[in-house]
This record gives C-alpha cells, structure tokens and sequence, in this order.
C-alpha cells in the first residue's frame, strides 16, 4: 500500500510531541524518573584528623618541679594532641587540672578521683566530652568511659603489683577482675556502639609480644587474651607490625624494655587509623619511667 508522503511526516512529527509530553509529565508527576533528576547531590561529611596522646605520668609528674607543671604543659602545646589520656593523675583536683588544661588549650577535662585512691585517670580534651561512666567500684585504680566525636574512648589503670588485694590472691588475678569489669562497663555495655578505643597502663604484657620478651614463654598474658577476644586490635602492631617498648625510659633504663602501655581499638576504628607511634624526645626521656602514646585517626561529620 502506497502512502501519501505528506501523512507520513505528519503522523511522524505527532508521534514525537506526543512522546515529549509524556516524558515531561512523568517527571513533573514525581515519578522515578523525574525524581532522579530533580535529586541534590549527596552531601559529603566533614572529615577531620584527630591526635591523642596517652601518657603514664608517673605520680603527678613529680619529675617537672616547675610551679603549675609549666614544662609539662610546654611539651603538650608542643605535641598539639585533640585529646590527652592521663595515667597516675596524683595530687591533681579536678580545678587544678582544669587550670594545667587551660594552659595548653583543653577546655574539657574528666577525672575520677576517687577516695582511697592516689593515682587517678583522667582526660582532657579540645572538643566537648560526653562524659558516660566513671568506673570506680571494686577496682584499683579506674577507668573513665567518655564519647568524643562519635568515638567511645576508655582510659584505665589496672592494678600494678604481683601480689593481690581487695580479696584477690595475686596481682594476676586482680588485674583479670578490673579487665572484666571495664569490659563488661563498656564495650559489652554499649553493642550499638562500633567506634571504640581503649588505653592507658595494663601493668601486663601481651601475647603478641611474646616472641620479643625476655622470658616470654613462662609469662602471663590472661589480660590482654581476654582483651584481644572481645573484639580489640592492637593499634600499634597492627599498625606497625612491630613491637615497641614503652617502658622503662631512659632516665629510668635498668630494667628489660617491656611494653605495658596499649592503645586498642575496635574493627571499625582500623580504617581509620593514620598514625601510631611510642613518642621518645628530650621531654619524655626524663619526666616518667613510661613513654607516651600517640595515635591519629579520622572522625566524620560536624564538630
């Protein structure tokens, strides 16, 4: 059948504004389509790098005898850390701490002194703290359990000696208890919450050392086994790979390096990690018979 060239082009050119409309009206509807190209692009989260340093004092920083611990707070201004984990916070109030904090530009300060205790945990921090728990009950010497831009952060001190006390037989034993129960306060505590760190002096070695420790095969690693099965990473060997000790320094050598001071952090922080280290200069040579830690990492979103 012959058609008239004319209708052809005619019937052509209806058919493609009718098409036109129904594309136009199917985005102007809120369908899928027009959905898609009316949609703002995703916006990216705020990324920022964070550095905190955890550091065993050794009984208040009794080694800077400058009044207010102005060496002290020189060498924190000088590492610049977002965040400070204490250890051994001795003769330190919450006031007089608030003030040293001040000094190099924390505002935000968590202790828990605690009655009958000497050698307190604290932290200081640039950005606001939401302070969760002061674990003080049937321990030695405590933890604190804050947040800090999404980042559950657990500062401890478990119990030093050998021999045990509060009812427990050895040290051991003690130190298994205090583990548990700031395990149990914590992590166990919060299964919502995957962005964990947790640091300070365990008074204990770990397995993953073992092949570098004088007398590693006979020594007890129960504390940092049950800390390693609930889900913790050993920043710094999984990091580096390698071990470092963090104790004795070097005003205090004598003894066989060893490391007791950890910084663990959950599966979700690892990707996140961009630098660990053991801190070893002038300052930290001197002033404690521990070395600090430092850690960087990546927090998202508004401050």
């Amino acid at each position: 059948m012959n058609l008239n060239p004319n209708f052809v082009r005619t019937f052509r050119l209806w058919c493609m504004l009718l098409l036109a409309l129904c594309m136009a009206t199917s985005c102007e509807d809120g369908g899928e389509q027009g959905e898609y190209l009316r949609a703002e692009p995703e916006e990216e989260l705020e990324v920022d790098t964070l550095r905190l340093i955890s550091y065993n004092i050794l009984e208040g920083m009794k080694l800077d005898q400058t009044t207010g611990k102005t060496e002290l707070a020189a060498w924190v201004r000088s590492m610049n850390p977002d965040i400070l984990a204490l250890q051994e916070a001795n003769r330190f109030t919450q006031e007089s701490l608030e003030r040293l904090a001040a000094s190099y530009g924390h505002p935000y300060v968590v202790t828990n002194i605690k009655k009958g205790d000497n050698y307190p945990v604290a932290l200081t921090s640039k950005y606001p703290v939401e302070v969760i728990a002061k674990i003080t009950e049937g321990v030695s010497h405590g933890a604190i359990h804050v947040r800090i831009r999404g980042v559950n952060i657990v500062v401890l001190h478990l119990w030093p000696h050998a021999t045990g006390s509060n009812g427990y037989a050895d040290g051991n034993s003690y130190r298994m208890a205090e583990i548990t129960a700031f395990l149990d306060g914590t992590l166990k505590a919060h299964p919502g919450e995957v962005r964990w760190l947790m640091m300070g002096d365990f008074n204990s070695v770990s397995p993953l050392d073992a092949d570098d420790l004088p007398g590693g095969v006979g020594l007890n690693y129960d504390v940092h086994t049950k800390v390693l099965g609930s889900g913790y990473h050993d920043l710094m060997r999984s990091y580096r790979g390698y071990f470092i000790p963090s104790c004795p320094t070097a005003a205090f050598a004598g003894g066989n390096d060893t490391r007791i001071d950890f910084i663990y952090g959950s599966s979700a922080m690892l990707s996140d990690m961009t630098c660990v280290e053991t801190v070893r200069d002038d300052f930290t040579d001197t002033r404690s018979d521990h070395y600090p830690l430092l850690t960087e990492f990546r927090v998202y979103g508004t401050k």
